[in-house]
């Protein structure tokens, strides 16, 4: 008899440590990961990116990214009366007479050709473990090491006390407890990280017609007069901890080198960012800017929580296009 209980004890003993071995890794492995999944950059919570999907053919010609941008040098001189007027900045500020004139001015010369967008936007997110359920799994640890001394001291002839036993029962219902404070949702206290953010500009994408754009985002399409305009893909990588049940802005806008950095008229925009819901998150989201009259230009990105900056990024000198629209 005195047999058989033994054995039950080193099986119990045995069940203990598996489930602790179990409890202490699983959360090291899964917990403070970030989880990749096939979410992406939803255009619908913005205003100005809601819409549907469409299929309009346009170049397969891609260009390098390279291009896109600038280094630093010497600019001309623009008048602030210049970009003022309808267009400099946005060619979408323009009448529509004027835009469909300046479109058939570009097909006449030899305009470069479009390219295409090869990527979807995307995120990935994951919970950081609580230190609740860390705190249980230690003094499980703690429990089953005794249990483990008796057991050994027990081998060795000595009887069998009551300290095996309710350390081995200890380790097993604190390991239990711990795997289900971190797994379980509701269970346990969640304590939120610290509000951290931090974003930086990853690619540039150069001569994406804006309706590419808007299929590729599946969002509201453009005018048809602001259909075959071209621009700029700026992707953005925004990384947030802390930022669960808020809801982030972008805001940006294009600044001219030449006219001592100013913001060109008609380029200021505030759009929502998605905000999965959890502690730690990368949102990999692309911005298009359509090209200014200016021949260089560069845009600036901050990020809002209210109307309080938590980040900022911006590009370098870009270069702008005489031809604005595609002829496709």
């Amino acid at each position: 008899m005195q047999l058989a209980s033994a054995r039950f004890a080193d099986r119990v003993s045995l069940l203990a440590v598996v489930l602790l071995l179990c409890a202490l890794t699983a959360p090291a492995l899964a917990q403070d990961s970030l989880i990749t999944d096939g979410e992406r950059f939803d255009p619908a919570l913005s205003e100005e990116m809601s819409g549907t999907q469409a299929d309009v053919p346009t170049s397969e010609t891609p260009i390098d990214p390279a291009d896109a941008t600038t280094p630093e040098g010497e600019e001309d001189t623009v008048s602030d009366e210049t970009i003022q007027q309808p267009g400099w900045g946005n060619a979408a500020d323009q009448a529509p007479a004027a835009k469909r004139s300046e479109a058939a001015t570009d097909c006449k010369g030899t305009p470069p050709p479009t390219s295409k967008m090869l990527g979807l936007p995307g995120s990935v997110g994951g919970s950081k473990g609580d230190s609740l359920g860390w705190l249980v799994l230690v003094i499980a640890a703690g429990a089953l090491v005794v249990a483990a001394i008796a057991y050994g001291l027990r081998r060795r002839r000595y009887a069998r006390g009551s300290l095996e036993t309710v350390a081995t029962v200890v380790g097993i219902l604190g390991a239990i407890a711990g795997i289900a404070v971190q797994f379980v949702p509701g269970v346990g206290v969640h304590q939120t990280p610290a509000a951290k953010a931090s974003m930086e500009v990853r690619d540039i994408n150069a001569r994406i017609p804006h309706v590419e754009y808007a299929r590729k985002m599946r969002s509201e399409w453009p005018d048809p007069e602001d259909r075959r305009e071209v621009g700029n893909v700026v992707w953005l990588e925004i990384h947030l901890e802390g930022y669960r049940g808020k809801r982030p802005f972008l805001q940006y806008g294009l600044y001219d080198p030449g006219a001592g950095d100013a913001l060109l008229p008609g380029t200021a925009e505030v759009v929502p960012i998605p905000n999965r819901d959890e502690d730690v998150q990368t949102q990999f989201v692309p911005i298009w800017l359509g090209y200014p009259l200016s021949e260089r230009f560069k845009a600036a990105f901050r990020l809002l929580d209210g109307n309080r900056v938590q980040a900022i990024a911006e590009t370098d000198r870009m270069r702008s296009s005489k031809y604005r629209y595609s002829c496709a």
